[in-house]
Order: C-alpha cells, then structure tokens, then sequence
C-alpha cells in the first residue's frame, strides 16, 4: 500500500519498492505518453515535455550503479526532468545511486507548436 501512495511526487518513499515504483512511474516520460491529449488539442506544458521526449534508456552507471539517458528533440523536454523526475527521484530512497544524462539529438530541435495563444 506504502508503494501505491508513494508514487506521488510529494510523498517520501520509504522502502526500496516504493522508490522503483516512485521512479518508473516518474520515466514513463516519452512522446507516446502525451499523443492522445496532444494531438486532441489540449497543448500545455505537459504534453507538449512529454512530446519532447523521445526516449529514455537504463543502463550500468560509470559513477554511480544506475545510468538514465534521456533523449529529447526539444529543449521543453527539461520540463519532464526539472519539474517531474527530480522531485520524484529526490523523494525516493535510489537517489544516490542513480545518475542521469539529457541531450537533444541532431543540431536542430523538433518544432512541437506552431502558434500558442490565450
């Protein structure tokens, strides 16, 4: 049950289960996560992050034992990280294990919206 509730970005994870689950539900991040409301037309910072995530690989870590890769094809993607992840990752018991790594491939970003207005 403490894993459940944990999965929250403001509740602090306990047990070594509950941070896994804390931090997979956090790196369900991708593009695919966000293409229904996307392309529904609900355009906020939300799905547009998530559209600018285009994937995120595990693997051995060389200074820590876990290495997360994010790649991205827009910078709005920091949003995912810097918003989401770090507060989830900082309320889990794997922080000081995990080391991660964010870059945007290719030399030019992905254009995600063409016009936003209010």
């Amino acid at each position: 049950m403490h894993a459940v509730a944990a999965h929250r970005s403001d509740e602090k994870a306990l047990t070594t289960e509950a941070s896994v689950i804390k931090l997979a539900d956090a790196l369900d991040m991708t593009h695919g996560r966000s293409r229904i409301p996307f392309e529904a037309g609900s355009v906020n910072i939300h799905s547009v992050s998530a559209a600018a995530i285009d994937e995120v690989r595990l693997s051995a870590g060389e200074t820590k034992p876990v290495h997360i890769d994010v790649l991205m094809n827009n910078s709005a993607g920091i949003f995912q990280l810097d918003e989401l992840l770090k507060e989830k990752l900082r309320n889990s018991t794997l922080a000081p294990y995990i080391e991660l790594v964010a870059h945007i491939e290719g030399s030019i970003e992905k254009s995600l919206i063409e016009l936003y207005s209010i």
